[in-house]
């Protein structure tokens, strides 16, 4: 639960429209990323990213990752995780988004309140293009 806790004291402090580790245009508009696939090693490489941030990284379960490239080559990723938190009980799929490159995948942010979640999904979808 503290890393929950310290997960949600992170993201507090931003607003939906600026959210932390997001590339933005100067005009406050969302920047695009044109889709990239992902090999299955790159999707390895996602999800140990991932869980090295959990609580109980084995109970980790992965859904809707879906990538786009970015100007300088690096893969800019959003998806969702659902894992165990110390009590043992679900947290219900946390969106997160980060950067994939030629170290691994570090995420800007996991989860938070449902409104900061509602905002990750929203901010994905509009940096990725997706419908």
């Amino acid at each position: 639960m503290p890393f929950l806790l310290v997960l949600v004291l992170f993201i507090a402090g931003c607003s939906s429209s600026e959210l932390p580790g997001a590339p933005q245009l100067a005009s406050g508009q969302v920047e695009t990323y044109p889709p990239a696939s992902l090999s299955p090693q790159q999707v390895q490489v996602i999800y140990a990213g991932v869980q090295r941030r959990l609580t109980d990284p084995a109970s980790a379960r992965f859904s809707g990752i879906v990538a786009g490239k970015m100007p300088d080559g690096n893969l800019y990723v959003c998806g969702s995780v659902d894992a165990r938190t110390r009590e043992g009980s679900y947290t219900g799929d946390q969106p997160f988004f980060g950067t994939l490159d030629q170290r691994g995948f570090v995420p800007a942010t996991i989860g938070g309140t449902p409104e900061q979640s509602q905002a990750m999904r929203n901010y994905c979808r509009q940096q990725l293009a997706l419908s």
